[in-house]
């Protein structure tokens, strides 16, 4: 089931409390409804008795437990007790991430989860949110790229599984024997920035750059064009379903409007990929003064030839296997 199309085709709640919505997966009796001011809600059935636990208020989300709520889906209603977690309803580019993050998160919720239960999911949700009114040191080339690099992977789960958990780990993949550090640009010469420390191969392990060249397109591929692509091959998988939208949440920051509306052409990235061992990248000497702690330079690799043979998409499929 697509959760996002079913919420885009439910009516308007009657009110606060009187609900249409669709189910969730599972065997819990949870559900994802659209507010009365077309904003989504989910509804999280709670087995806990009834007792005052604060509202939550962020920006963009707000969290109510302990709500009767009427829950009306095809050929049934259902009258119970719910958390409802809401989405503003002004931020309509922020509803498929919202939908699609917290659905990962509730379908692995125990069948009789009570309040507790219910807050602990809530609060790893929030602190992903709550980086939405943060600004963002990422470029958002850089996340498209890394979303490339997943989707266009032979092993999507284990290249997932790869995938840097927190964006200020050292390297953007990294797995038992080796990692990997994805560059990407919109110029068109494969210049790169690079820090020293990304160009340090781990002891006993193989280090690779992947490098995509990107050209914007009106018509192309999004962030979460890429994410959905990525989730469709790990639907059953629900950490790593998880963990995508919520790596994506993180680093995406205050100015996620404007992130979220950046397309790029995905046959121009396709056909400019090019992948090299961290080696092949012309680096300065490390810094023989240990007062010097960190060093940052661009790289021009348009005239570097890879040390790899094959295609660049097959040195990458051999590396998540």
């Amino acid at each position: 089931m697509n959760l996002y199309q079913a919420f885009a085709s439910l009516p308007f709640a009657a009110s606060s409390v009187d609900f249409s919505a669709a189910p969730l997966m599972g065997l819990r009796s949870d559900f994802l409804a659209k507010a009365s001011d077309g904003g989504p809600v989910f509804l999280l059935q709670d087995s806990s008795p009834a007792a005052y636990s604060p509202a939550i208020e962020l920006k963009h989300v707000s969290v109510q437990f302990h709500n009767t709520c009427r829950v009306s889906t095809v050929g049934d209603v259902v009258e119970d007790q719910f958390a409802v977690i809401s989405c503003d309803a002004s931020v309509p580019e922020l509803h498929e991430i919202f939908i699609r993050c917290l659905a990962a998160a509730v379908e692995q919720l125990p069948i009789g989860a009570g309040t507790s239960d219910l807050q602990r999911c809530v609060q790893s949700m929030l602190t992903l949110f709550r980086a939405l009114g943060r600004p963002s040191n990422r470029e958002v080339t850089g996340l498209w790229a890394e979303l490339f690099v997943i989707a266009k992977s032979k092993n999507v789960p284990q290249a997932l599984r790869a995938w840097h958990a927190d964006q200020f780990e050292r390297f953007d993949f990294s797995w038992a024997t080796g990692c990997l550090e994805v560059k990407a640009t919109v110029k068109e010469v494969r210049q790169h920035n690079f820090a020293l420390e990304q160009l340090r191969v781990p002891l006993n392990g193989a280090g690779f750059v992947a490098s995509v060249l990107l050209q914007t397109m009106s018509g192309g591929f999004g962030v979460v064009d890429l994410a959905n692509e990525i989730e469709a091959k790990v639907a059953t998988e629900l950490d790593l379903r998880q963990k995508l939208w919520e790596n994506i949440a993180a680093a995406l920051g205050s100015d996620f409007s404007e992130r979220l509306d950046r397309r790029f052409d995905l046959s121009y990235a396709e056909r400019n990929l090019a992948v090299y061992v961290m080696a092949d990248v012309p680096a300065p000497q490390e810094p023989s003064d240990p007062r010097i702690a960190d060093v940052r330079f661009s790289v021009d690799l348009s005239t570097v030839m890879s040390s790899q043979t094959g295609s660049a998409r097959g040195i990458l499929d051999a590396l998540f296997v």
